[in-house]
């Protein structure tokens, strides 16, 4: 079996949600990590102030189906496509020691 790291950097508003996504495909547990970057794009203004949201990174490692279904799944649920909503993408694991992921599934 290959397995995946998902890696989802979104906004602090979605992070529930993703968590609730993930969750949803059969991944349980994460790795949260606060977040803030540089973005290429403008940053939202609100009178007058310009600001850039608080960012949240996710980590799961699952088997790589599982993975990159939950990659689409929270691209589509959470409209990644669109500015500044983040990004999630899947890296494949060479080696994984120190977890079980068939003992992490029950």
């Amino acid at each position: 079996m290959t397995n995946s790291l998902l890696i989802a950097i979104v906004t602090d508003e979605v992070s529930d949600a993703a968590l609730a996504i993930a969750e949803r495909e059969g991944i349980r547990g994460a790795t949260i990590l606060p977040a803030s970057g540089i973005s290429q794009s403008p940053l939202r203004t609100f009178f007058g102030l310009t600001f850039q949201s608080a960012m949240t990174l996710l980590f799961w490692i699952a088997d790589s189906d599982t993975a990159n279904r939950t990659a689409q799944r929270l691209n589509e649920e959470l409209d990644l496509d669109s500015p500044q909503q983040g990004l999630a993408l899947t890296l494949t694991i060479d080696q994984l020691f120190g977890l079980d992921l068939g003992k992490a599934a029950n």
